[in-house]
């Protein structure tokens, strides 16, 4: 899995922290990964995909 994040898109409504509390932070008003995508627990790929659906900017892209 790959995780592109358009953060000049981001406008800090903290979904996809809330979502994913173990990957995603909002850090100085814009979203970060906290841990490469290769560590991703099986779990956690779900809540990513799940993020990214939901995000309302379209920041997260996801990739296999």
């Amino acid at each position: 899995m790959n995780v592109t994040l358009h953060t000049d898109k981001c406008i800090s409504c903290g979904t996809c922290a809330a979502l994913c509390p173990t990957v995603f932070s909002i850090d100085s008003g814009v979203v970060t990964l906290l841990k490469n995508p290769s560590t991703f627990t099986e779990e956690e790929k779900t809540q990513v995909k799940q993020a990214a659906s939901m995000c309302p900017s379209g920041v997260i892209e996801v990739t296999e």
